[in-house]
């Protein structure tokens, strides 16, 4: 009991100390920025009147200052055009800085609606998103339970959609928070973790809201993942607004479901208009009014109205209560995946499009109701506009097992010189949804039907049935790698960033962490998948029968199995492409068991035929080329591609190799800059009108002409395609391949 004691003496003081370490930060900032100390001054004359609704008090707030807030323009040429008021080199002088949680600046709010306001961004230029951040919430609250924290979606609230941060200011003060002891009597059980520990309904408040009470760090996250994921479907991230604050000794997160960034009166023509953009503040029962007029007249039934307005209404917000209390079911399956029994089903990204034609082969249901024939649907008014309805999405399930739906325009080689469309059919479900102003098809089916197709799609009938069963094996890998990493997302400690960005240097790598509504796309960026259209190879069939539910491991981890066209002659290590985390089974070899050239050193054009299609064969230099520009042609398209002037091209400067030879720093030296760049695919995109064939190349300067001599076709990481199929046709197993080009690794079975 002693030690309990004096545990709990421990926690007391360090609160204190934090607590007295911000009254500091925040009175010295009070001293030092006299603009600011004239706002805070203001805020305390600013007028307030009180809204009854019921047995709710809601609050209107006339404060001009916030105009800046309310008033701020977000759409994506506003924010490419203007500087980042959040990134340090932007800020006032005067504005002083405190780290927190070693990756965020805890800033005075110059312009605050709450007594005590602060802004934490993150020290790193990254867009507004919450997903794998939410825990900061969590984390500042440890280190300062005396505030409240809160977070605007970039399309609920935040003026600097651009740039990561969270709110923070007086706890205690918002109407939903003053009221919570009542409001919390009536929680109705949505998701149960334990007694004490959940996600719940809010009932008897204005706008749709799920509360989440937590006690571990942990437990949080993995309840606000659960919410996330229930979400409907929207770009860049589900909307929603967050509060946050600490009750004892357990976490109360508010999270505002909404579907709408401002209301009708916000755009309307003379008396109708209202300036009400509303944020967290706002969703919680303190709605700012810049204009003396709105703050006049807003009556309760109308601050109701737009709450409700801006908020899923009823029945979808129950339809997101269903799908949390679905999720332990989801849960259960991917455990059952991983013990050996059952197929898990992959979401693939086919086409994004304001408009989608699609033919349903045979019967579908949709919304009740079964179809077939041509269909057509639009993007109209931030929905899916199909048979005179809107929609936030759609899903077609076929009838029967052999339906298939055919999709117009799809584009294939996306940025390659042999890109097109095609009209392609798929077997599965076809899932619609709104993905920023476009309509996105996600096509739904199971693993190894996927794979059927992706390795069809990739390889000839002619290959080896050992090289089909190895291709098998790493698409397969790699695939259920991908769909275990997006699905863990929201548990990452740490975020995760695809670029390092200075005044003269940009290292940026290309992911799948691109994809959030979906787990592959459908196009080489990922694996090329072409539905049914390719998938007539009787001998992929038979190689994904025979390896089925093969993957590589290296311990408990599934490999990131990653493959390219040509190494060229040796493979790259995985960090010189991707993020800095070396992986054991993703080392450099030379494509070779023995003496004698590289296995993909090869003119054999029936071996050849196996791995590239018809467009691919359109490339014929692959194991050596040579790419030749003048000055003015190099310039014009470095300048093209990095969107930056560097005047007469004087050097390329190799300043990084990877074990390969493929340069992941290059120097570009103009007369009017110098500017680093990286990693492979950032260099292959600058220096190409679509892209080099790889990295791997050296400079030869010759008059006024710039000479890459290179090798190799890809990043170069993994199986090289070309030498797998010369090693099947001279008679190795499809593991001695595997285990070749993954060294350390190990094939397992893990569902039948």
């Amino acid at each position: 009991m002693e030690i309990i004691a004096r545990q709990q003496m421990h926690l007391v003081r360090a609160d204190k100390e934090h607590t007295d370490s911000l009254s500091r930060f925040f009175n010295r900032q009070m001293e030092t920025w006299a603009e600011a100390r004239d706002h805070y001054r203001e805020l305390h004359q600013v007028q307030v009147r009180e809204l009854l609704y019921g047995e709710m008090t809601l609050q209107v707030q006339y404060n001009p200052a916030r105009i800046v807030s309310t008033g701020a323009k977000i759409d994506k040429k506003t924010i490419t055009e203007r500087p980042c008021f959040l990134c340090a080199h932007n800020r006032p002088e005067t504005q002083m800085t405190k780290v927190v949680n070693g990756h965020y600046e805890l800033l005075v709010n110059p312009f605050p609606i709450l007594p005590e306001h602060f802004t934490i961004p993150h020290q790193e230029h990254q867009p507004q998103r919450i997903m794998d951040h939410y825990v900061e919430m969590h984390r500042l609250l440890e280190n300062y339970p005396e505030l409240m924290v809160f977070y605007n979606g970039p399309h609920c609230g935040a003026s600097a959609p651009d740039h990561l941060h969270f709110q923070a200011g007086t706890n205690g003060v918002l109407p939903i928070q003053k009221q919570w002891q009542r409001l919390s009597r009536h929680l109705t059980e949505v998701y149960r973790v334990n007694d004490e520990e959940g996600i719940y309904r809010l009932n008897d408040y204005p706008a749709p809201v799920l509360v989440i009470k937590s006690k571990e760090e942990k437990t949080g996250k993995q309840l606000f993942t659960k919410i996330y994921q229930a979400l409907p479907v929207a770009e860049p991230e589900p909307m929603m607004n967050i509060l946050a604050w600490r009750q004892q000794d357990a976490f109360i997160t508010i999270v505002f479901l909404r579907k709408k960034h401002r209301p009708a009166c916000y755009t309307a023509e003379g008396d109708n208009q209202m300036l009400v953009s509303p944020g967290a503040l706002d969703m919680g029962g303190l709605i700012i009014t810049p204009r003396k007029e709105d703050f006049e007249r807003l009556t309760p039934e109308q601050a109701v109205d737009i709450l409700k307005e801006v908020s899923l209404d009823d029945e979808e917000a129950m339809e997101v209560e269903e799908r949390i209390r679905n999720s332990k079911g989801l849960q259960e399956k991917q455990k059952v995946v991983s013990s050996g029994k059952k197929e898990p089903i992959v979401a693939v990204g086919i086409v994004s499009a304001e408009e989608i034609t699609f033919s349903l082969n045979k019967s579908y249901t949709a919304k009740g109701t079964s179809i077939e024939g041509i269909q057509q649907v639009t993007f109209s008014e931030g929905g899916i506009l199909w048979n005179g309805n809107r929609y936030q999405e759609l899903r077609f399930v076929p009838d029967h097992h052999d339906a298939s739906f055919s999709i117009q325009d799809v584009t294939i080689g996306v940025n390659f010189h042999w890109e097109r469309k095609e009209t392609q059919t798929f077997q599965g479900v076809l899932h619609l949804v709104v993905e920023a102003d476009k309509i996105c098809a996600i096509n739904e089916l199971p693993v190894e039907q996927y794979l059927v197709s992706v390795i069809s799609s990739e390889m000839k009938a002619t290959s080896s049935i050992e090289f089909l069963k190895a291709h098998a094996v790493i698409s397969r890998s790699w695939l259920l790698a991908q769909m275990e990493r997006r699905r863990q997302q929201g548990q990452r400690e740490n975020g995760f960033f695809s670029f390092i960005k200075k005044d003269d240097e940009l290292i940026r790598w290309y992911d799948r962490d691109d994809h959030t509504i979906f787990d592959v796309c459908a196009d080489d960026h990922c694996q090329r998948y072409q539905g049914i259209t390719k998938a007539n190879n009787i001998h992929v069939v038979q190689a994904v029968r025979d390896t089925k539910g093969q993957i590589l491991m290296y311990g408990d981890e599934i490999c990131d199995a990653r493959f390219s066209k040509c190494c060229g002659g040796e493979t790259e290590e995985f960090q010189y492409c991707w993020e800095d985390t070396p992986k054991p089974y993703l080392v450099s070899i030379r494509d070779a068991i023995g003496g004698g050239d590289p296995f993909c050193k090869t003119n054999d054009q029936r071996i050849l035929r196996q791995v590239l299609n018809d467009y691919d064969q359109e490339t014929a230099d692959f194991y050596r080329w040579t790419v030749s520009y003048t000055e003015e042609e190099l310039r014009h398209i470095i300048e093209r591609r990095l969107k930056m002037s560097f005047g007469e091209i004087l050097d390329l400067i190799p300043l990084e190799r990877g074990k390969s030879g493929r340069i992941w720093k290059l120097k570009i030296v103009g007369k009017e800059r110098t500017f680093t760049i990286g990693k492979e695919l950032e260099i292959r995109r600058a220096l190409s009108d679509t892209h080099l064939y790889s990295s791997a190349f050296d400079v030869e300067k010759k008059g006024d002409r710039f000479i890459l001599h290179g090798k190799g076709w890809g990043h170069g990481v993994g199986l090289c395609q070309i030498g797998a199929a010369v090693m099947g046709e001279r008679g190795y197993s499809y593991e001695q391949i595997l285990l070749h080009y993954y060294q350390h690794a190990e094939i397992k079975k893990i569902y039948k």
